[in-house]
């Protein structure tokens, strides 16, 4: 059996699809399913010399060891404006790489060009309009800014933040208003921050309004880069106009996703009681405009279903549209603005359904849509993680564990 697919993301025109899957990043061309590129992020030798070591001292001491297999697990994906580069971050060595794309080279369209290491570990990546720079976060609060560039790696030493949280960051956006740079942070503590650019430790505003952790940010730059979307562990999703610090609405989800949450969305045994309810985690938040409406798309951390949404012109009424389940949780989607898909990666140990695409019909009303079938299972096929059981999947779900606790 095949490893899921953790991360996805398609160009503009939805003519390709980029996939990872542990520590592979791979690229389709959605009209055959064909494989027309790929990067592997191998281990570098001295660190698994290392390892190696560290386990025959423990043998001849006779300690137990506890260490597990490292793999430079991709973390996240950010397709650059232009298109010309994907962004991403690793976890064992705590870097950023830099990909170059090049569809007319046959044998492999993506190169890397460059791996910045961090001091601690990125957890989120966004990218500059003018495709020049790569604003990254850390778990430790922390905020740096890197050219997208070739050139060497800058020195872990040389790396200064250009902001900072006191608080775990979860998500980061760059944007623009009036022509003026910003920087949008979430963290554990339910904040969202908007900084100026480039002087970053001017605060321009605290957007409050979340209850529990913010995971998700998301504006539409192709739409209203001044609305901003936000989610996490409420029972709901915030609208803004983040610029003057107004909160246009908020979402419930709860009423809508309560009969897809299931035992896996109750606390940890040692924080469960008999009041407990089960809990909902924002996994994504994508939009689309189709002919006829302009639609919020939520995805709740492992559910097996999408929730759709119209928004107004004025963006203050947002009314749900449907709920549509599928067979497996979904783990991750993304969009195709211009043909009106949805691409679906799915926890499953089937091989053939390891993605869905789902399309709208004249109502907007999301349906899976067949005619890819092919293509799915040519995906498929050159997934190169197998794998003999679930025991081996990696972590699918890890949103809610920024949930704070309390032991009293």
């Amino acid at each position: 059996m095949k490893h899921p697919y953790q991360i996805l993301a398609t160009n503009k025109a939805g003519t390709h699809l980029f996939a990872s899957v542990k520590n592979v990043l791979q690229v389709f061309d959605l009209s055959t399913g064909h494989k027309i590129g790929e990067w592997i992020d191998s281990i570098p030798t001295d660190q698994v010399t290392h390892q190696n070591s560290q386990v025959k001292i423990s043998k001849k001491k006779g300690e137990p060891i506890f260490s597990q297999p490292i793999y430079n697990y991709i973390r996240a994906l950010r397709l650059s404006y232009d298109e010309k580069y994907i962004i991403g971050t690793t976890d064992s060595d705590k870097s950023v790489f830099i990909i170059s794309i090049d569809f007319t080279n046959e044998t492999n369209c993506l190169t890397l060009m460059k791996r910045q290491p961090f001091p601690k570990r990125p957890c989120s990546i966004s990218i500059d309009d003018k495709n020049a720079n790569v604003v990254v976060a850390d778990k430790f609060g922390d905020v740096y800014v890197i050219p997208i560039d070739n050139n060497e790696p800058i020195a872990q030493k040389e790396l200064e933040p250009v902001l900072g949280h006191v608080s775990m960051l979860s998500d980061v956006l760059m944007t623009k208003y009036n022509n003026k740079q910003f920087i949008i942070t979430a963290d554990r503590d339910e904040h969202i921050r908007v900084s100026n650019y480039p002087k970053s430790y001017v605060i321009k505003d605290w957007l409050f309004g979340h209850e529990e952790f913010v995971s998700e940010l998301y504006i539409d730059q192709n739409d209203d880069p001044s609305v901003l979307y936000s989610g996490g562990g409420d029972d709901f999703v915030c609208l803004w106009k983040w610029y003057d610090n107004k909160l246009l609405t908020k979402v419930d989800l709860r009423s809508l996703i309560e009969e897809y949450l299931h035992d896996g969305h109750l606390p940890p045994e040692r924080f469960l009681t008999d009041d407990s309810k089960k809990e909902i985690s924002v996994a994504k938040l994508l939009t689309v405009k189709t002919e006829r409406n302009h639609l919020l798309i939520v995805l709740v951390e492992n559910t097996r279903c999408l929730l759709t949404f119209t928004i107004s012109e004025d963006y203050t009424v947002v009314q749900h549209k449907q709920t549509i389940a599928v067979e497996n949780s979904i783990i991750d989607i993304c969009v195709d603005p211009t043909n009106k898909k949805i691409i679906a990666s799915l926890d499953t140990e089937n091989q053939d359904e390891l993605l869905q695409i789902l399309s709208f019909d004249d109502q907007d009303q999301l349906a899976v849509d067949s005619q890819y079938q092919k293509q799915i299972i040519e995906i498929a096929n050159a997934n190169p993680c197998d794998v003999e059981n679930r025991s081996e999947f990696h972590q699918l779900y890890y949103i809610n564990s920024l949930r704070k606790r309390s032991e009293h």
